[in-house]
């Protein structure tokens, strides 16, 4: 049984993520909404679109809460319950074409039926803030004739009759035979504070007070006549007195009357209430449910069961809130969204003794230099009257994190507290949305080559997307009850057959797993982990600076091809102590593997995150010993070609395809910039130029104990920008071809990531004449521009002295990221 259980597990868990793309000869592909459902995102943060793509969830304001009520589901009681209908007096089944959003359909109470049973409750799933409903019936058929509207807050109160509170917020008391629609505009109760609009519900109720019966529209006898029997409904007859007045007498006196006396007959159609929709509009999204774990897996969740009181949208749960401890603080709730959120409005609900001090708090879930999440901390707030509702209104601001505090207030330390909600509006796309794929497996190891994806990306929108690879998975085994809840082996394997539940391999990237990648910014991108790798994870993250727009992504591919070799490793000396900016020797050591069916390489690519050239001295391959002795054969000087590329890449070129295995070891020389400057290596084919293979650290050789390519220095003494000289100070760009141009040079330190260095010239006037700056992938190295003494439209300056101001663009917390330097021109 045990095994049987095992095997299953395992096979449900391997085709579950295998669910989260698509495996294709040459690629790993994602693209439709059950591959992207598997991915891994904080609740709440996207929607998808039948076209398969994903988007940011936008939360909205003024909602119809009656659409989506069918979203939320709670526990009621001890039975799990779903919004939507709760009950009908009568004609439960078509009750849910009350709130269709469909006009053309409807819902209408069994004529047969008391005119007590004509009533219908909408269970909006969780307390809302309701501002208005608007009640509409259909076209074809009646209105209620007399009808009034109330709301609930979900509250069953515990008498001897156990029933729900209602209150009304809207009444049609007249005859009603024409209007099709009602706009009944919600007041907040008694007891809230000034501008806190709205009122708390969960279940709205239609309720009729009245009806025509079988008087619903007079006809015609023509028209009675053609209708069928089951709709004709009463006839009147009528006495004519002498002064012309009509009275109602029954069917056998006016038969029995002259004809001078007999007066009108008149005929009616059966009455057809006939309700097209309810709109039930709220204040807006409420965030804090939207973010919350779903029923069934709040019990595995430690903070989702300790939170649950406060944002299960619910007015029948609370808690009571101690004071805040500021010496050890204790005693807040905090809620985690999960992501950030446009917010202006926070909401407070409590069923009854609510804080009589409190204080709120939020942050966007950034980090002050001391690692402390940094607070915008709102006025303390006194509730003397006892408010119920309470709410913080604020400018439009991204939060992910809400603090709430109750305060010291010894008057009032008897009150218990109560919250029964909070919750948290505003309006805008989430600005981050952070998706994690399933493990994805190949069935050998791949050179993923380069990374793709389609999507729509508007103005201050962003894609990005990261990488992590490796060849070990580490194994879990996760034991679990028949109710659900996690076990030991042990317990699991004490129980009887009948009460053991499901057995399942968790699968985890394991101890050779690179960290995230470099961000891919565009696609098309080379892949930025190690490769060829078996196993990878990928990361997408749809980025937005302004609320009201939003990155959408429909398809992502991870394209990969045979390796040129089955594995390549490298590690570099020395790593420590180098001085910044100055020349250095190093030795890199690489041993790469083949199989049988590896085409090998004929190039080798060598560069390093500071921007600056490698120079090799030599190359030479043999085993550990020979290298150890200094021997071993000298490829460089010798036959290979040696090539620069940009940005300081080196290249070694071999005159044919290698295709065994050996140690080589490089010794080059160039200047590290960064405190951690990591030097890359790639194996590349010209038979295959799709194709690079990038070398991982690892224990290439004996001979050295780093498995690292990071050369770590110390720059706590360095400026970020350093030896800013211009040669020649005094230039003549007459065309004699001697001192036509001066050269600004410069020196970088510690600027990691895409980053610009200003370059510019002014006169002395401060009118800027000529922009000469750079944007550097690798910005941290040297700098040489030249300046031909012309402005931006290429016209030569007049004679005299210009200033030069050069500028870091970096949020890089150091000092020195600005120099200025006089220049002179002269003819």
């Amino acid at each position: 049984m045990y095994s049987a259980l095992l095997l299953l597990s395992i096979l449900c868990t391997q085709l579950g993520a295998q669910e989260g793309y698509r495996l294709l000869p040459d690629r790993v592909e994602t693209n439709t909404q059950a591959q992207w459902s598997v991915w891994q995102a904080p609740i709440g943060t996207r929607v998808f679109a039948a076209d398969g793509s994903v988007s940011p969830r936008f939360l909205r304001r003024d909602i119809n809460a009656a659409r989506n009520a069918d979203a939320f589901t709670y526990v009621s009681e001890g039975d799990t319950l779903t919004g939507g209908i709760f009950s009908a007096g009568s004609n439960l089944e078509r009750a849910p074409l009350a709130i269709d959003g469909d006009d053309t359909t409807y819902w209408e109470p069994e004529l047969d039926r008391p005119i007590e049973d004509w009533w219908l409750d909408i269970d909006l799933g969780r307390v809302a803030v309701l501002k208005r409903i608007v009640v509409r019936f259909a076209q074809e058929g009646d209105p209620l004739l007399k009808f009034r509207v109330m709301v609930s807050d979900g509250r069953v109160t515990f008498t001897s009759v156990r029933k729900r509170g209602f209150t009304r917020v809207g009444l049609v008391n007249f005859p009603n035979k024409t209007q099709r629609e009602f706009v009944f505009d919600i007041e907040p109760p008694a007891r809230t504070p000034l501008g806190v609009e709205g009122i708390a519900a969960q279940i709205v109720r239609i309720e009729a007070l009245a009806s025509d019966g079988p008087r619903g529209a007079a006809v015609d006898s023509a028209a009675y006549a053609a209708i069928p029997t089951v709709e004709r409904g009463a006839i009147d007859y009528f006495r004519r007195t002498v002064a012309g007045r009509q009275i109602p007498v029954d069917e056998d006196v006016y038969h029995a009357l002259p004809a001078t006396e007999q007066g009108d007959v008149r005929y009616y159609r059966r009455e057809h209430p006939r309700l097209a929709e309810v709109e039930v509009y709220a204040l807006g999204d409420n965030v804090v449910r939207l973010t919350r774990l779903p029923i069934e897996e709040i019990s595995r969740d430690p903070i989702a069961r300790r939170e649950r009181s406060y944002t299960d949208g619910l007015f029948s749960t609370f808690i009571n809130m101690q004071e805040y401890d500021a010496q050890r603080d204790e005693h807040q709730l905090v809620i985690d969204l999960g992501a950030q959120y446009w917010l202006d409005r926070i909401r407070l609900f409590s069923p009854e003794e609510p804080p009589p001090a409190y204080q709120l708090r939020v942050s966007d879930g950034a980090l002050n230099p001391d690692g402390e999440r940094v607070w915008r901390l709102f006025d303390e707030r006194l509730n003397r009257e006892g408010f119920l509702q309470l709410e913080e209104t604020f400018a439009l601001r991204r939060v992910r994190y809400i603090d709430l505090r109750r305060l010291e207030l010894p008057a009032a330390r008897t009150e218990r507290g109560q919250i029964s909600e909070i919750q948290a509006y505003g309006e805008g796309y989430v600005s981050e949305v952070v998706m994690v794929s399933p493990l994805i497996k190949l069935p050998r190891p791949g050179l993923f080559t380069h990374v793709s994806w389609q999507g729509d990306m508007p103005r201050n929108t962003q894609i990005e997307v990261r990488t992590r690879t490796g060849n070990e998975l580490e194994e879990i085994l996760h034991y679990y009850s028949d109710m659900g809840n996690e076990i030991s082996r042990e317990a699991w394997l004490r129980r009887n057959e009948d009460r053991r539940g499901p057995v399942v391999l968790e699968e985890l990237p394991g101890a050779d797993w690179s960290t995230w990648s470099e961000t891919h910014f565009a696609s098309g991108e080379d892949f930025k982990s190690p490769t060829p790798r078996r196993y990878a994870l990928a990361e997408v993250r749809l980025r937005s600076s302004e609320p009201l727009r939003a990155a959408t992504i429909r398809a992502l591919q991870l394209h990969f091809a045979p390796p040129l070799v089955d594995a390549a490793v490298a590690e570099l000396w020395p790593l420590r102590q180098i001085e910044p900016g100055k020349d250095e020797e190093f030795t890199l050591y690489i041993r790469p593997t083949l199989g049988s069916d590896n085409p090998g390489f004929d190039r080798l690519r060598l560069s390093s995150s500071s921007s600056v050239p490698i120079e090799i001295l030599e190359v030479r391959t043999g085993t550990d010993n020979l290298l150890r002795l200094g021997a071993g054969q000298v490829l460089w000087p010798g036959a290979l070609t040696l090539k620069r590329g940009d940005e300081g890449t080196a290249e070694v070129l071999f005159p044919e395809p290698v295709r065994r295995e050996t140690l080589y070891a490089i010794r080059l020389r160039t200047r590290v910039f960064l405190g951690n400057t990591q030097f890359s290596a790639y194996l590349l084919n010209a038979a295959h130029p799709e194709r690079a293979q990038q070398i991982s650290a690892g224990n290439a050789t004996q001979l050295v104990a780093s498995q690292s390519l990071v050369a770590v220095a110390d720059l706590s003494k360095s400026a970020l920008l350093e030896e800013v000289d211009i040669s020649p100070p005094l230039f003549t760009p007459n065309g004699d071809a001697i001192n036509d141009q001066c050269k600004i040079s410069a020196k970088v330190f510690a600027v990691e990531g895409n980053s610009e260095l200003r370059v510019e010239i002014f006169d002395l006037g401060g009118r800027r004449l000529r922009d000469l700056s750079q944007e550097r992938l690798h910005p941290s190295g040297e700098y040489s521009i030249a300046w031909d003494g012309r402005d931006e439209r290429g016209r030569l300056v007049p004679p005299g002295t210009y200033l030069l101001r050069l500028k870091l663009q970096t949020d890089a917390q150091r000092s020195g990221r600005e120099a200025v330097r006089l220049v002179q021109v002269a003819y």
